[in-house]
């Protein structure tokens, strides 16, 4: 495992700093890279785009050349996953480890989260403006999670940027990642909260479409990863050990 390098892609509106509750919990022996999607953190002057992102993960594989790769993501990343498994070599991805995407933005779920967005797009973030948002939303909703103070200042220090959930909506509207699962050959491991309603009710049709996939569950709600960081850690690296040994390419 120690030559294995571990991509940890974030949720909308998020940024790398969002996974140092998780990362910590990882074994040592990984080599762990967080990186910022398009509209988000250090690259919030840009805009998310699918395309965009897998860029961004295609690129980070590559500076870590020759090694294997996991990809770990949740929500938003956990999509871009999906999306961006083909772009790296079939001898290099050792496998998926990706939470809370097991629905296509389609019929329900996709009418749930333009409703979202335009709660806040349109009501919430013009009364409050963005930032005083985020300041005042972030550490509470971080401390009910239970993580630290300095987890919730690293995550502010490095940008939430709010407006970036509607780019994601927009980018990710009735693209159907069935198929971008069934093209890969690496094992999956596909987390979901139980509580998850869209995710959940999905679950058997990702499942069914991957070559190699498997699932396990956890007692909460949408973000996995921030939710159940340390158990999700240990999940994790359960799976990557046992795929990375018995990985003959």
């Amino acid at each position: 495992m120690d030559r294995t390098a571990v991509i940890l892609i974030h949720g909308a509106t998020l940024n790398r700093a969002s996974w140092n509750p998780l990362r910590r919990h990882l074994d040592p022996r990984l080599h762990v890279i967080a990186v910022d999607l398009p509209g988000h953190g250090s690259r919030s002057s840009e805009r998310y785009t699918l395309e965009g992102a897998v860029r961004v993960v295609a690129d980070t594989a590559k500076e870590v050349a020759p090694a294997k790769v996991v990809l770990m993501g949740d929500s938003l990343g956990g999509y871009t996953s999906m999306a961006a498994a083909s772009s790296i070599p079939r001898e290099r991805l050792a496998g998926l480890v990706i939470g809370g995407c097991t629905e296509n933005f389609e019929g329900a779920p996709l009418r749930a989260l333009r409703w979202r967005w335009f709660l806040f797009g349109s009501i919430v973030i013009p009364v409050f403006g963005e930032q005083r948002l985020v300041r005042r939303s972030i550490p509470k909703v971080m401390r009910k999670m239970g993580h630290s103070e300095a987890d919730t200042q690293a995550l502010l220090d490095a940008h939430v940027r709010v407006s970036a959930f509607g780019e994601a909506v927009a980018a990710l509207a009735h693209l159907d990642f069935l198929p971008k699962v069934a093209a890969i050959d690496a094992p999956i491991l596909f987390l979901n909260g139980v509580k998850d309603k869209y995710p959940m009710m999905g679950e058997a049709k990702f499942l069914k479409a991957a070559k190699r996939g498997e699932t396990q569950h956890f007692d909460c709600e949408h973000g996995v990863t921030l939710l159940k960081s340390r158990e999700v850690a240990e999940a994790a690296n359960r799976f990557i050990e046992r795929v990375v040994s018995a990985d003959p390419r």
